[in-house]
C-alpha cells in the first residue's frame, strides 16, 4: 500500500475514506469501538505534516467524526472515485478497507461484505476479499483450506495444483529440496555475529519452534525462512500480535502481502484455523497496526516476492541490510531484546 507513505493529499483521503465506509459498513453501523480507533490512528498518520514533509497536516476528521460524511454509499463512492482515479490506487484502497474489517477480535462478516461491495463498486474486485467473505461464511472450512493453499502457491512460487499434492500428503515441508535444506542451515551456522543471518540464530534459539528445514516442521523454507526473515528485518517478535504486525508490514510492502495479512488476521486475530498451526486471538494496539502497515510502505524493494534472494544476504550486518531495503526504524523488538517475550 504505497499510498500509505506515498500518496498525494487526495490519494490519502481516498484511503482512509475507504476504512470509514468499510467500518460503519457503508453507514449501517455506529463508527465506534476498534474498527473505528483503528480508522482513526492512520488518518492521524496519514495526515500527520512532520510525517510526510507536508507544509500543514491535512484534515480528516469529517471521516474520522461521530457524523456520516456521506448521504449514503452511492455518494461515498462518487467522492472515492474523485479520489483515487487509478486502478492500482482503488485496489490499495480495497486492501486498506479489508485490513478494517479483519481488525475486528471477532469474525465480521457484515464488514467484510461492506469491503467486497467497495471493491466491486470500485471496479477493483478482489479475488483476496471475496475469499476472506467466504471463509467467514457458515461453510467454511473449504474456503480457509483454499485461502491458505492459494496464498501459500503465490508466496513461493510454486503451481497450487503442486501446492495440493503435498499438502494432501500432509507434507508441505517436502517441497523444499534437501540441498536447500542443507544450504540455509549452513548459512545459518556461518553467519557472523550481528549479522542477519546471526541475528536469525538468535531468533530461532528464542522462538518456540524449530528452524525451517528440520525434520517435522511443517512448512518449506522457501515459505518459512523467508517468513522468519521478515519477523527479525521489521523487529516484531514470535506471539500472536507479533505475527500480525508482520503480517500488516508484508501488506504494506507489496500488494501480495495482503494474502498473508488475510491468512494471518483470521488465523492469529480471530482464531480462525486456516493453516497449519493452531489459532490464536492477539489483542491488537492500533498504533502498532498502523506504524507497520507505514513502515511497509516505506520499504523499496518487495521483500514477500518469492524471487527476492533473502539468503544471499543473511552474512551481512543486519543494519546494513534494514537500511539497503529502505526499512524505516521500529518495530517492537529492541536491540538485543528476546522473540519470544512469553519466555520472559
Amino acid at each position: 500500500m504505497a499510498m500509505l507513505a506515498f500518496g498525494s493529499p487526495l490519494e490519502r483521503r481516498g484511503l482512509v475514506a475507504v476504512m470509514r465506509m468499510v467500518a460503519t459498513a457503508v453507514g449501517t453501523r455506529p463508527f465506534d469501538g476498534d474498527r473505528a480507533d483503528l480508522v482513526r490512528m492512520f488518518a492521524g498518520l496519514e495526515s500527520c505534516s512532520g510525517c510526510h514533509g507536508f507544509p500543514e497536516s491535512l484534515d480528516f476528521s469529517d471521516l474520522t467524526g461521530d457524523i456520516e460524511p456521506w448521504a449514503d454509499g452511492a455518494d461515498g463512492i462518487a467522492e472515492i472515485m474523485k479520489c483515487l482515479p487509478g486502478d492500482k490506487q482503488r485496489l490499495e484502497a480495497v486492501h486498506a478497507g479489508l485490513l478494517v474489517a479483519l481488525y475486528s477480535i471477532e469474525q465480521d462478516p457484515v464488514g467484510l461484505s461492506a469491503a467486497r461491495w467497495i471493491s466491486k463498486e470500485l471496479g477493483a474486485s478482489d479475488s483476496m476479499v471475496r475469499t476472506a467473505t467466504l471463509t467467514a461464511g457458515v461453510h467454511s472450512h473449504a474456503a480457509q483450506a483454499d485461502l491458505f493453499r492459494r496464498f501459500m502457491s503465490e508466496r513461493i512460487g510454486v503451481p497450487v495444483d503442486e501446492v495440493r499434492k503435498f499438502a494432501s500428503r500432509k507434507d508441505l515441508g517436502a517441497i523444499t529440496a534437501p540441498a536447500l535444506n542443507d544450504r540455509y542451515h549452513r548459512l545459518l551456522e556461518q553467519a557472523p555475529d550481528g549479522s542477519l543471518g546471526g541475528e536469525m540464530r538468535r531468533f530461532y534459539s528464542d522462538a518456540p519452534f524449530a528452524v525451517p528445514g528440520t525434520p517435522g516442521v511443517p512448512l518449506p523454507v522457501e515459505f518459512l525462512g523467508s517468513h522468519d526473515v521478515h519477523h527479525v528485518l521489521a523487529g516484531y517478535d514470535t506471539m500472536a500480535h507479533g505475527e500480525v504486525y508482520t503480517a500488516v508490514f508484508n501488506a504494506g510492502n507489496a500488494a501480495a502481502g495482503i494474502g498473508w495479512l488475510s491468512v494471518v488476521l483470521l488465523q492469529w486475530h480471530q482464531g480462525i484455523k486456516i493453516g497449519v498451526f493452531n489459532p490464536a486471538h492477539a489483542h491488537l494496539d492500533p498504533a502498532i497496526v498502523a506504524d507497520a502497515a507505514q513502515r511497509g510502505a516505506a520499504t523499496h524493494v518487495d521483500v514477500y516476492s518469492y524471487e527476492w534472494d533473502w539468503m544471499s544476504l543473511l552474512e551481512r550486518p543486519l543494519d546494513e541490510v534494514r537500511g539497503s531495503l529502505g526499512i524505516p526504524p521500529g518495530g517492537t523488538v529492541l536491540a538485543g531484546a528476546t522473540w519470544n517475550p512469553k519466555s520472559e
